[in-house]
């Protein structure tokens, strides 16, 4: 098998595409973000990315965007204001774009999944994700799966208004949080490694912390007083009633904090490289500390 030089991205402009886009440059990739909005990608990616225009409910433009590609990156998710009957980028899109690049004869597609897909509770956006991994698995393209833990980047684009934290639930059981510029190295290691092929990996950071305890530290990372509100699931799921959106989060959360994590990335650190990044050290990327 020839080794993977170019490497398209759907999904480049996302909390995770951006960091994982850059990984890949920086790892000697040539980078071409497929992008619905052009302009928004040329002002969040590096110069060095190429921006190609291409829409995930249509074939076509696909096809032409991966033309002469080796390799494709998927960073697809589930829209929070969505409902079950819409078109999600993570069924009717990925059929689009799975079809795309069969015809292109991509040689891997790597593809960020939830370490939560096997979660037992019951709610359509679970149905979603392992649908999208069954599809992939059939496609016939050698294939790489991540499954990660949460992300630091959470903490920063859904719990951070200036010194507040909204903060919906509590949480049961510690994650192994991972900062996306981590993965995204792992990820071009995966690219790099032939044995990385029809290969699942679990992403796990250095350090357990439970939800309250990684926003807590991140939160007094950026402030000397960071102020912390708590809303109850029960009651965001009252609200979510009127809103998609806070019905989306609550359920998301509900199954994030309830999942019982266990450390399985051992075998990722080996093959991909380990993690070293900290909340600390991730928040001090974000922002300036304030006094």
């Amino acid at each position: 098998m020839n080794p993977i030089k170019k490497i398209a991205v759907v999904g480049a402009t996302g909390m995770l595409g951006i960091p994982v886009s850059v990984a890949l440059m920086e790892a000697g990739f040539e980078v071409t973000a497929l992008a619905r909005n052009i302009e928004q990608a040329r002002r969040v990616l590096p110069a060095a990315i190429r921006v190609v225009a291409a829409d995930v409910r249509d074939e076509e433009s696909l096809r032409a965007g991966l033309r002469g590609q080796d390799g494709l990156y998927l960073s697809l998710s589930v829209a929070p204001g969505a409902r079950k009957g819409d078109l999600h980028t993570e069924s009717q899109g990925l059929e689009n774009v799975l079809a795309a690049a069969c015809e292109e004869k991509i040689a891997r597609v790597a593809y960020l999944s939830a370490m939560v897909h096997d979660s037992p509770r019951r709610w359509w956006v679970l149905d979603v994700w392992r649908q999208a991994l069954a599809r992939i698995k059939k496609s016939g393209i050698p294939y790489t799966i991540f499954y990660p833990t949460n992300f630091m980047e959470t903490l920063a684009e859904r719990h951070g208004t200036g010194s507040l934290f909204v903060m919906l639930g509590r949480a049961f059981y510690p994650n192994y949080w991972i900062a996306g510029s981590d993965f995204g190295r792992q990820v071009a290691r995966a690219f790099a490694e032939p044995r990385a092929a029809n290969r699942e990996y679990y992403i796990q950071g250095p350090e357990p912390l439970t939800y309250d305890g990684a926003a807590v530290r991140y939160a007094q990372a950026l402030h000397r007083s960071p102020f912390v509100v708590r809303v109850p699931l029960w009651l965001a799921r009252i609200g979510g009633v009127f809103s998609n959106s806070l019905r989306f989060n609550a359920n998301i959360m509900g199954t994030v904090l309830s999942y019982p994590e266990e450390f399985k990335a051992g075998q990722t650190w080996s093959e991909l490289g380990r993690p070293t990044t900290t909340i600390e050290e991730f928040a001090a990327g974000q922002a300036p500390r304030k006094v």
